[in-house]
């Protein structure tokens, strides 16, 4: 990208010199010409430096968020299990995740959960923690005021990453998901997707219907050196439900650059980047749609970087992600908690079977 505007600029200037050379004073011209091809070497030379000086001033993170969030050396030393279950939940979402951890306990209960608290109220952390009393449940209230303000952006999600970085130290494997997620059964499918998963890439998402540049602004691209059309017939993946394994790869291919990513805001947010206004109707649709996929974004620019391209590396269609969970909506599972309290029963309540 940079090597084509180092171009333009250098057309730019040889035809401002020609126009220069033909159309001025006649008596003038071999004076003329002379300084110009001086002028012209000069302007080139500066151009080369301005190239590289821009390349080498690549827009980076504070370095000592590195050491702040665990990538210099670790910052837990507790028991470290196989596998874990790992979600967030956020002020205004604890109903969602109440239902989140009963439906894990049902599907998956010989498992342990991770509920990383980023910003509940003190009441709402006391009623969660009332449902998540067991040794297989925990609650870790994680604070991210030492970050910059805008990683706590729900738009943005920068946080993820930094919270699923946390979880791998916690955890050899897990398994990330949103807290709207329900899991329909504790499967054999959902095993062997984990064991693929660790005996392969490390990383298994489910993709969606939209092109990776069609939810990414194109600066984004440019961040990451690349060119967008490497990715325009590449699937997104979604981020509400993941494998991760702690492996060299994952660790130093795909954590360190997301999370310098999030943490570095022309990377995360370029100029003009919006989360709403998608307009998937365009042609062709692997165009920019309008609105921009932040940190999931950078997660499937460094996936395609990573894997050569390859979605199958890293990923499965997501027609079989029905099979496996299903997305309850923070007014559903509102509802169906205040019922239960009530001891209501409505069989509206849960709109999509879990057998």
């Amino acid at each position: 990208m940079r090597t084509k505007h180092f171009l333009l600029l250098l057309f730019a200037v040889i035809g401002t010199s020609l126009l220069f050379i033909l159309f001025g004073p006649a008596g003038q011209q071999n004076d003329s010409i002379k300084n110009i091809v001086s002028q012209t070497h000069e302007q080139l030379r500066n151009l080369q430096n301005n190239l590289r000086d821009a390349n080498e001033q690549h827009p980076e993170m504070d370095p000592k968020y590195l050491a702040q969030l665990g990538f210099t050396h670790s910052l837990y030393n507790g028991t470290r299990y196989n596998f874990s279950i790992v979600t967030y939940t956020q002020s205004g979402e604890v109903a969602s995740t109440i239902l989140y951890a009963q439906n894990i306990a049902t599907k998956l209960p010989t498992e342990q959960l991770l509920i990383y608290d980023l910003g509940l109220s003190e009441s709402d952390l006391h009623t969660l923690q009332a449902f998540c009393n067991s040794s297989r449940c925990s609650v870790i209230t994680y604070d991210l005021s030492s970050l910059p303000s805008y990683v706590t952006d729900e738009n943005m999600h920068a946080f993820r990453p930094i919270i699923i970085h946390d979880a791998l130290a916690r955890a050899r494997t897990v398994l990330f998901t949103e807290n709207s997620v329900r899991l329909r059964n504790s499967g054999k499918e959902l095993t062997d997707i984990r064991v693929k998963t660790e005996n392969t890439s490390g990383v298994m998402g489910w993709t969606t219907q939209q092109a990776v540049t069609s939810r990414t602004h194109p600066k984004m691209f440019d961040y990451f050196d690349t060119d967008s059309d490497n990715f325009q017939f590449l699937p997104m993946v979604s981020l509400d439900f993941v494998f991760f394994v702690s492996t060299p790869t994952v660790n130093d291919k795909i954590m360190l650059p997301w999370v310098r990513c999030m943490l570095t805001p022309e990377c995360l947010h370029p100029i003009g980047a919006q989360s709403a206004g998608c307009k998937y109707n365009k042609k062709p649709q692997y165009r920019y749609s309008g609105c921009h996929g932040y940190d999931t974004s950078a997660f499937n620019i460094i996936l395609g970087l990573t894997f050569g391209f390859d979605e199958a590396k890293y990923s499965t269609h997501e027609e079989s992600a029905s099979a496996l969970y299903y997305v309850e909506s923070l007014e559903q599972a509102t509802k169906i908690l205040e019922n239960r309290r009530k001891n209501i029963s409505d069989t509206s309540e849960h709109p999509f079977t879990e057998e």
